[in-house]
């Protein structure tokens, strides 16, 4: 419904427009009424309304002085004027203030119906229009937020104002450039992804409002991170920076309705007087969001405190390769207990900082990784998530919990996947057998009907049946000549032939010595 107020000196005329036309069935609704131009203004700025009638002449302030005013509150207000027929030129002189339309008194249904539904169509383009500027506003401020991370990431200088301008249609000038980076934090962030997908939503049209009053140009975006904001001051204000955040921070922290425990972090870059140079003070934005996992404050400034972005984790070579060997091994307990003894070890460290905590994060990740790839397929997705999840976490335990607890759920499933592969064939090769055991069958006619070397197959299954080939077939052989001797058409030859042997002195030998009775007597005794 779209919002409209309607001022007139008389009430009488107010009375008439309420009953004269049914809003409702137009689409819009009457949220307020006033009798003179300072009430009119009180309702323009507490009701938000996309429409005044107003009359004008009115007390306090004239119909001009009021459209004037309530333009200054709400610009994209829209207007229609009611005039007596003395007025009209007075009325015309409105239109220069942007004044939709107008009426004559005494008012009409039809006219003003008709000026309604124009001026509905009309508010209907505008907002689609209003809707799509801002989209296409919202993208380019991702693409150069995205820019803006790459050039931190690879420690390269970023672009100048005038490419900002011509790329991204974001206006610089001579002043002050710095990033910033907000992050929420709430445990157990993974369990509860629509919700956290949403407030990270929220939160960037919180940080979006709280800027755009602040710096002369912004843009901001959500990454993984957190939300990255680039801002341009032509005179930084240090302490209208920190209340600003601050807002921003508190305004987060309220949706503590949805997520009890949320927790925010502003971490603030270096100020420099170059675009060019922003993306050190991204970098070092992201560098004190890391560390966060080390050292909860809610604001971290580079100017304070300086990061130190050179300072990394190297993982000895014959740890990876533990960490390597019990993912390609797929042992999931040995791995598990090689990341305990590793946690432990980078827990101590002194100093330990958030990007130490990452480094070694990304190195179980990577070697782990390499160690499963060599039974299996691991999807890059995976990755991918795990690296997003990292910024969920909200200290060191909960990293160590995600790399125990995802990858020992990633080697399990290959594990799962490598059994099923080597049981199939052994599932195929016993079906072969139950199909042939009538036949001369040898262990390299098996072998290549499944498709593998006789060798590599003999050792799988008995890895797999705990017998070797000649065994399991003479065991079944055995088993479906105990069914046919106790048939009475079938003497011992014929049952010997059925299952596969054509020396009965042979098979009787054979079926004595695992039945422990021969042939014959066996038959005797169950017929």
């Amino acid at each position: 419904m779209l919002k409209v107020v309607l001022a007139d000196d008389e009430n009488k005329v107010i009375l008439l427009m309420q009953k004269l036309i049914d809003w409702n069935a137009l689409g819009y609704e009457v949220v307020g009424v006033a009798n003179d131009g300072p009430h009119a203004l009180e309702l323009v700025q507490t009701q938000q309304p996309q429409l005044l009638i107003t009359d004008i002449r009115m007390p306090g302030c004239d119909g001009i002085e009021l459209i004037r005013r309530a333009k200054e509150l709400q610009p994209q207000l829209h207007f229609i004027v009611i005039s007596g027929y003395r007025q009209f030129e007075y009325a015309q002189s409105a239109l220069k203030y942007g004044v939709e339309d107008y009426l004559l008194k005494p008012l009409k249904q039809e006219e003003l119906s008709s000026i309604l539904l124009r001026i509905k169509d009309k508010l209907g383009e505008e907002a689609a229009v209003e809707f799509q500027l801002k989209q296409n506003s919202e993208r380019q401020q991702e693409r150069f937020i995205d820019t803006l991370k790459n050039a931190a990431d690879h420690d390269q200088p970023f672009i100048n104002a005038a490419q900002a301008d011509t790329e991204f249609g974001l206006h610089f000038a001579d002043g002050c450039y710095f990033a910033a980076l907000v992050k929420p934090d709430i445990s157990n962030a993974a369990q509860h992804l629509n919700g956290y997908q949403l407030m990270m939503q929220h939160t960037l049209e919180i940080v979006r409002q709280g800027v755009q009053t602040l710096a002369d140009e912004y843009a901001a975006a959500l990454l993984k991170e957190g939300v990255a904001i680039l801002l341009y001051m032509r005179e930084y204000q240090p302490v209208e920076v920190k209340q600003c955040f601050t807002k921003i921070r508190k305004e987060i922290e309220k949706q503590r309705d949805l997520f009890w425990d949320i927790r925010s972090t502003v971490c603030i870059g270096s100020r420099k007087d170059r675009l060019e140079q922003a993306g050190v003070s991204m970098r070092e934005a992201l560098w004190l969001c890391r560390d966060r996992l080390c050292h909860v404050q809610p604001w971290r400034d580079a100017e304070i405190e300086e990061p130190v972005c050179s300072g990394h984790y190297l993982m000895d070579a014959a740890q990876k390769k533990r960490f390597q060997d019990a993912a390609e091994y797929l042992d999931a307990n040995r791995f598990a207990q090689e990341l305990e003894s590793s946690y432990r070890y980078i827990s101590r460290r002194q100093p330990l900082t958030g990007q130490m905590l990452e480094d070694w994060f990304r190195q179980v990740l990577e070697a782990s990784l390499y160690g499963m790839q060599q039974n299996g397929s691991v999807a890059d997705r995976f990755a991918r998530t795990m690296i997003e999840d990292f910024w969920r976490c909200t200290n060191a335990q909960d990293i160590f919990l995600l790399l125990r607890q995802n990858i020992r759920q990633e080697i399990l499933r290959l594990e799962g996947e490598k059994a099923l592969r080597e049981t199939r064939p052994i599932t195929e090769a016993k079906r072969y057998i139950q199909q042939h055991y009538q036949e001369a069958l040898r262990l390299e006619d098996v072998s290549s009907a499944v498709g593998f070397n006789a060798t590599y197959f003999s050792a799988l299954f008995k890895k797999e049946t705990g017998q070797n080939f000649m065994d399991y077939l003479t065991e079944l052989r055995v088993n479906k000549s105990k069914e046919l001797l106790c048939r009475d058409d079938l003497s011992v030859q014929d049952v010997a032939e059925l299952v596969g042997y054509r020396d009965l002195k042979y098979f009787s030998r054979l079926f004595k010595k695992i039945t422990g009775v021969s042939p014959s007597d066996y038959k005797k005794l169950y017929r």
